[in-house]
């Protein structure tokens, strides 16, 4: 695979990590994440992720995540490695502490590396704010 392909699969993992389709026991998994690390006083999570099986971060599994790393099988990775660190970055007006995450994804096949690099701003996860993903009915009459 060439260099420049690997640099877009770690890209998409990095895409993939980044967005709030993903969750953990339905809520966004990034601020979960953001929580956990909050709470331990730690500032990064280094993981691997294994084509064709959960993708679990420090014991905590993406959602659905077996459909994405599925994909990886047929192009016979050697490793795929990442790091999820975060920043703190102020406060949000309501008083929420403000929190960058850097996610860093390397990908490696027959001594060639692919990497990608994102952040997003983020938030430790707090229930009483967050609605859980699928639980949530929408008003009638609001749109």
């Amino acid at each position: 695979m060439k260099r420049r392909q690997m640099n877009s699969l770690a890209s998409s993992l990095c895409g993939y990590l980044c967005s709030r389709n993903n969750d953990i026991a339905g809520y966004w998994g990034i601020g979960k994440l953001c929580l956990v690390a909050q709470r331990r006083r730690v500032a990064k999570f280094s993981f691997k992720i294994r084509p064709g099986e959960t993708l679990r971060i420090d014991g905590y599994e993406i959602t659905g995540s077996k459909v994405v790393t599925d994909k990886f099988v047929r192009f016979g990775l050697d490793t795929i490695e990442g790091r999820l660190s975060f920043f703190e970055d102020g406060r949000y007006p309501y008083g929420a502490r403000k929190y960058i995450c850097g996610i860093a994804i390397a990908v490696t096949q027959d001594g060639r590396t692919g990497l990608g690099l994102y952040h997003v701003a983020c938030w430790a996860h707090d229930a009483s704010k967050e609605s859980r993903r699928g639980n949530w009915v929408q008003p009638k009459g609001v749109f």
